[in-house]
C-alpha cells in the first residue's frame, strides 16, 4: 500500500482505549421461549426422527427456492440440535447470502448479513470448543466486506471492542470518514462497492498501477484499452488482467477522501480476521484450514498497514505469526506426521516470501 499512500493518508490523532461496558442484564424468557422449550422436551426419544424429517424438509425447501421456509426449518432444527455446528452454519449462510441477495436495497441486504453474523456468534456461545464456526465467521468477514465493508465492521464491532480497543477506534474513524464524504462521493462509493467491491488484492493492484510511468498508467486506465492491437497493449495486458483493469479504472475515478476511507476499511477487515481466528488456534480439534487462514490474515494485515500504525501493530503480528506457526506445525503433525508438517511449513514459507524473516527459523537474506 506504500506506493498508493498519497491517496490513503489517514488522520490518526492517537489510539484511545474504550471504556469498559457492563454486560447487559439477562432478559427473562418470554412465553414463546417457554412453549418452544417445553415442546422440544415433549418430543423425548422421537427427537431424532423429527430432526431427520426437518433436515429433509429444509433441503426440499431450498431446492424449490423457498428461502424463508428454509430459514424457519433451520431454526426449528437448531432447537432440536443445539449442539450441532452444521445447523448454525447452514442457517447463517442462508441468512447472510441467500436471503440477503433477495433485496435490491443495500440496507435490507445488510440487515440479513447482520443476522447471519449473529447466528454464528450464537453458535460459538453454544459450542465454544468448535473451531468451524470461527472459520465461518472468518469467511463472512472476508467475503461480505467486499460489498459492505463498513456494515460488516460495525456489525462485528460490539463483539470485539473490548478485546482490541485500538482496532475499535479505527473502525469508528472509518464511520467518521464516511459521514464526512460529500453526497457525490457517497454515490460514487456505493456504485463502486456494488459493481467492483473492496477486493482482497485491490490495493496490491493499485500499487502496481502507481509504479507505472504516467503515460503507461493513462493507457491502462483508458476505456478503449481492450480495443487496442496486442502490440500496442504491450506488457500491460499481461501485468493486469481484464478484471484488474476494470478495478483500476473504477478506483482511480474515485476521490482521495473515498480512497482513504476504503484503505481504512481494507486494513480493519484484515485485522478483524486475525481477531476472529485467534481464539480458534488454541482449540485442540481444528482443521488445518484454520491455521492457514490465521497465518495469511496476519500477512494481509501487515502488508496493508495504514501509514503511521507500524509501531502499534507490526510487533503484534510478528508474535501472532510465531505462535500460530508453531501451533500449526503441531496440528499438522497430529493429522499426518512429518510429511504433513513439511507440507504445511513449505506452503507458508512460499506465502511469506514477501515478509522475509517472519517465520521461525527463517532469516532475511
Amino acid at each position: 500500500m506504500a506506493r498508493f499512500a498519497p491517496y490513503l493518508l489517514v488522520a490518526l490523532a492517537g489510539l484511545i482505549l474504550s471504556s469498559l461496558i457492563p454486560p447487559p442484564r439477562r432478559a427473562q424468557a418470554d412465553a414463546s421461549e417457554i412453549a418452544r422449550d417445553t415442546g422440544v422436551r415433549v418430543l423425548g426419544a422421537t427427537r431424532g426422527y423429527a430432526s431427520t424429517a426437518l433436515w429433509l424438509r429444509a433441503g426440499e425447501a431450498y431446492k424449490r427456492g423457498d428461502l424463508y421456509e428454509t430459514t424457519a426449518t433451520y431454526q426449528l432444527i437448531r432447537e432440536l440440535q443445539p449442539r450441532n455446528p452444521a445447523v448454525y452454519s447452514y442457517l447463517a449462510w442462508n441468512e447472510a447470502y441467500n436471503l440477503a441477495a433477495q433485496f435490491a436495497e443495500p440496507e435490507r441486504r445488510m440487515e440479513w448479513i447482520a443476522r447471519g453474523f449473529a447466528t454464528l456468534r450464537q453458535g460459538q456461545r453454544a459450542l465454544p470448543a468448535d473451531a468451524s464456526l470461527r472459520l465461518d465467521e472468518w469467511h463472512f468477514v472476508l467475503n461480505r466486506s467486499i460489498s459492505f465493508p463498513l456494515g460488516v465492521l460495525e456489525t462485528e464491532l460490539p463483539a470485539w471492542r473490548e478485546a482490541d480497543p485500538q482496532w475499535a477506534y479505527l473502525c469508528e474513524q472509518a464511520r467518521a470518514r464516511f459521514d464526512k464524504l460529500s453526497t457525490q462521493d457517497k454515490l460514487a462509493l456505493a456504485w463502486f462497492l456494488q459493481e467492483i467491491g473492496l477486493q482482497a488484492g485491490l490495493f496490491d493492484t493499485a500499487n502496481l498501477a502507481a509504479a507505472l510511468s504516467n503515460d503507461q498508467r493513462q493507457k491502462l486506465l483508458a476505456p478503449g484499452f481492450e480495443s487496442l492491437p496486442p502490440d500496442q497493449q504491450g506488457d500491460l495486458a499481461t501485468l493486469f488482467n481484464e478484471s484488474e483493469r476494470s478495478q483500476m479504472r473504477a478506483l482511480y475515478a474515485l476521490g482521495p477522501e473515498v480512497h482513504a476511507f476504503l484503505a481504512l476499511c481494507h486494513w480493519c477487515r484484515f485485522h478483524l480476521m486475525t481477531l476472529v481466528l485467534e481464539p480458534a488456534i488454541r482449540l485442540p480439534y481444528r482443521s488445518l484450514a484454520v491455521d492457514l487462514a490465521l497465518m495469511n490474515s496476519y500477512r494481509y494485515a501487515q502488508l496493508n498497514l495504514l501509514p503511521g500504525t507500524e509501531t502499534e501493530f507490526t510487533p503484534r503480528y510478528k508474535r501472532g505469526v510465531a505462535t500460530a506457526f508453531k501451533a500449526g506445525i503441531d496440528n499438522a503433525a497430529r493429522y499426518g506426521g512429518e510429511s504433513a508438517k513439511s507440507e504445511f511449513a513449505s506452503h507458508l514459507r512460499e506465502n511469506f516470501e514477501d515478509l522475509p524473516g517472519w517465520l521461525p527459523n527463517e532469516r532475511p537474506e
